[in-house]
């Protein structure tokens, strides 16, 4: 079994719930190695998945599932089932990219570090939060009505047209 499947193991229960014993060991450790990124502005971490484990004091399991985190916003993304204590990673960290994915995911504890401040303005953080959410919106265009002229430009109302067949 992967270290990817055995972090799923450890942090899912078999009817897909969070383990919060599991969780609550892990969000302060990746918390931690977040504020240090953006403290110390790192745009490439890399070494074996072991090394990174021993580096930030956590499992390799646990460097998997941080790594399953940013995997979303590397350049070339990880299989994860392949991942190995051996394997060699390096993460390229795009800020940008990366506060988008963590308000995505709702991750407000991480989205109000404020090592946030050394990378990015306060109003540039509020438009990269704002366009991350209206990426997500769906707007419909206008409703054609039954009897508006028929947007093909032949001049018949709309349900003699192309709506005819509706």
């Amino acid at each position: 079994m992967s270290l990817y499947e055995n972090w799923m193991n450890k942090a899912f229960s078999k009817e897909g719930r969070s383990v919060d014993a599991i969780w609550d060991s892990y969000l302060p450790k990746e918390q931690k190695i977040y504020e240090y990124i953006l403290g110390q502005k790192v745009t490439k971490l890399e070494g074996t998945v072991q090394e990174l484990a021993e580096r930030f004091s956590m499992t390799a399991e646990e460097i998997v599932a941080f790594i399953d985190g940013l995997n979303d916003v590397l350049p070339t993304p990880f299989d994860m089932n392949t991942l190995t204590e051996e394997t060699a990673v390096v993460l390229d960290i795009d800020f940008e990219r990366l506060f988008k994915k963590m308000v995505e995911y709702h991750a407000d504890h991480l989205v109000a570090l404020p090592q946030w401040d050394g990378i990015f303005e306060e109003n540039e953080r509020r438009k990269f939060t704002r366009e991350q959410k209206l990426s997500r919106t769906v707007i419909k265009g206008e409703k054609i009505g039954r009897n508006d002229p028929c947007p093909c430009g032949s001049g018949k109302k709309y349900k003699k047209c192309c709506g005819a067949n509706l």
